[in-house]
């Protein structure tokens, strides 16, 4: 009877390698369903968020109106829906602030997430800087955000306005968006709202937006980058002229 005969270091070394590719791409692919359904979990959040809006406005039969200086040289937001002097992360809480009082668009609020939804029940989220947190607790204790599923604020893009050419009003021709409304700050950072439309945006798994502040030096690049894994109810685009 031959002795049983035992593996020679390379093929030990064969398997071992085997073994760790095998490893290496059952993680791989777990991470990707795992990514995957973050994505679907926060698109979902963002469609409903925008459905919810779109019937608030089909029921009011008009759009939410957005406050700006150009029109209102004393300040009075009268008939304002959003303020723009509101921080951009508590925009979302403001255009919910508005259209929750109605049973139908509660319902439909009702379908997000609930792990997905967040109270202020104080000024402590993490998210917020100084100015954020007066403004909560003048305004929105009691205010709901909706967060994505990586836990960063949705935040909203409100369009402006409609675009004026009137010389009492200091426009220059590039303030214009291609749907003739005035191209809003929140516009210039996460995207331009298209058809007067209000857009819901998420950060995405690397929890950046594409903003210069969130990079030590950015460069161009590195904004496009960033930018690519963003999660938008509707597509958006970062200038006029964009493909």
């Amino acid at each position: 009877m031959r002795p049983a005969r035992g593996f020679s270091l390379v093929e030990l070394t064969v398997v071992i390698g085997i073994v760790v590719l095998l490893a290496g791409l059952t993680l791989s692919a777990g991470t990707a369903v795992v990514r995957n359904a973050e994505q679907r979990r926060t698109a979902t959040a963002l469609t409903q968020l925008d459905t919810a809006v779109r019937e608030w406005e089909l029921q009011a039969d008009r759009k939410l109106r957005w406050w700006q200086r150009y029109y209102d040289a004393f300040e009075t937001r009268a008939g304002s829906d959003v303020l723009s002097d509101t921080p951009p992360v508590l925009i979302i809480t403001e255009i919910l602030d508005t259209i929750a009082s109605n049973d139908d668009i509660q319902r439909i609020l009702s379908q997000i997430d609930p792990q997905l939804v967040y109270s202020y029940r104080d000024d402590t989220a993490p998210w917020l800087d100084a100015a954020d947190k007066i403004h909560v607790n003048d305004r929105f204790i009691g205010g709901l955000t909706v967060l994505d599923a990586w836990g960063t604020p949705i935040y909203a893009t409100h369009p402006g306005s409609r675009w004026t050419s009137d010389p009492a009003v200091t426009l220059l021709e590039w303030d214009r968006d291609p749907d003739g409304t005035i191209r809003t700050y929140n516009e210039q950072e996460y995207g331009i709202a298209p058809n007067r439309r209000i857009v819901f945006v998420s950060a995405g798994p690397d929890q950046r937006f594409g903003l210069p502040m969130e990079f030590s030096a950015p460069d161009a690049e590195q904004i496009r980058a960033a930018r690519l894994d963003n999660v938008y109810s509707v597509p958006v685009k970062f200038g006029p002229d964009e493909d």
